[in-house]
């Protein structure tokens, strides 16, 4: 009877440590679940620091006279730059204080953009949803960014879109650039576009980081809101 007794014992402080560790386990964040948001190009695409500019001969036209073009669209190149890595810097500063508060976002963090279950555009009613990927190294600094945004049609499922960008940071102007259809998948490294349409894309990284950072504040101030409301319950006599 007392063997019975510590058998049954043993198997419950087994299943309690097994569900333990199965919680640790999802509250730890190391990697998305999606693997299209991981970033496993970096060798590719990591080509040149922050502070460099990739421009390519085919870039420019022949037009001798388009010199002072040129000369603006490089220095607002180098200024968007500067800007998305300056914000890159914030958000790590801010990652830092949030996982004092969230420890499970140490590796990786999911910030939902914009999630619209329902909008006309061109005639077709979509839904769509933008999410911004961070990971970061083990040091806490950033390693890549994932801008990832989907639009499909809400009564024609065949009729989706989804664009997905990818920084490996120290590398800003070297985006990986994936874009996704039910019948196609074209994969482009941004230093190859135009300058056009580069600076486009720097401007979109840079507002969206810049979001993400309202959003961790948020997710900051939440914490401190809970927590000091948590007893409050217990003095309302």
């Amino acid at each position: 009877m007392r063997s019975r007794f510590h058998a049954i014992i043993t198997f419950l402080i087994l299943i309690a440590l097994t569900g333990i560790s199965a919680q640790s386990e999802e509250t730890s964040l190391n990697k998305p679940e999606d693997s299209l948001r991981e970033c496993k190009q970096a060798s590719e695409y990591r080509k040149a620091g922050a502070d460099e500019l990739i421009l390519p001969a085919i870039s420019w036209g022949n037009n001798p006279q388009e010199g002072e073009y040129r000369r603006e669209i490089e220095r607002l190149l180098k200024l968007e730059i500067q800007n998305v890595n300056s914000a890159i810097e914030d958000v790590a500063s801010k990652h830092k204080e949030l996982i004092k508060l969230y420890p499970q976002l140490q590796k990786y963090q999911e910030i939902v953009l914009e999630d619209n279950p329902g909008a006309w555009r061109d005639g077709l009613l979509v839904n769509s949803k933008k999410v911004l990927s961070l990971h970061y190294t083990d040091a806490g600094e950033i390693d890549c960014v994932v801008l990832d945004s989907m639009i499909r049609g809400v009564n024609m499922y065949e009729l989706w879109t989804r664009k997905i960008m990818r920084l490996y940071y120290p590398s800003i102007q070297t985006l990986e650039l994936e874009t996704l259809t039910h019948n196609l998948r074209i994969v482009e490294g941004l230093e190859n576009t135009s300058p056009e349409v580069q600076l486009k894309a720097l401007r979109l990284v840079f507002q969206n980081l810049r979001t993400a950072l309202y959003s961790m504040d948020m997710l900051i101030a939440a914490y401190y809101d809970q927590r000091n409301k948590r007893n409050d319950w217990q003095i309302n006599l």
